[in-house]
């Protein structure tokens, strides 16, 4: 004959372990998922310090190229003034940087005869 007092007990444990079950597997997910977080989190700040690394000598070839044409640019410009002082006026920029020394000289002397 079958014992009802047995059948509950037995009920009862299986209730038991299933929940015991539950609750282990939800400590699992949250632990895997904790390790996962903190995984993700070291690679995150692994590719970011690599990407301020990459940024940086991004950077240094950047500003050379912006000195390098920077450079070829006032060149070019210098040039062009020249060529165009020279075409309009006759004079080259050596003359002019000449003619203003001379005239700074001219203007001193001036000055001093001035004060006697």
């Amino acid at each position: 004959m079958i014992n009802p007092i047995k059948m509950i007990g037995s009920a009862k444990s299986v209730g038991e372990t299933s929940v015991r079950n539950v609750v282990l597997a939800s400590l699992g997910a949250y632990s895997k998922g904790y390790e996962q977080a903190s995984m993700a989190q070291h690679m995150m700040t692994k590719q970011f310090g690599e990407l301020v690394s990459r940024g940086g000598e991004v950077e240094t070839e950047l500003t050379e190229r912006v000195q390098s044409t920077k450079k070829m640019v006032f060149g070019r410009a210098e040039s062009q003034f020249n060529q165009t002082l020279n075409s309009t006026c006759g004079i080259d920029r050596d003359r002019m940087g000449d003619l203003e020394a001379k005239i700074d000289r001219l203007q001193a002397a001036v000055e001093k005869l001035a004060e006697k």
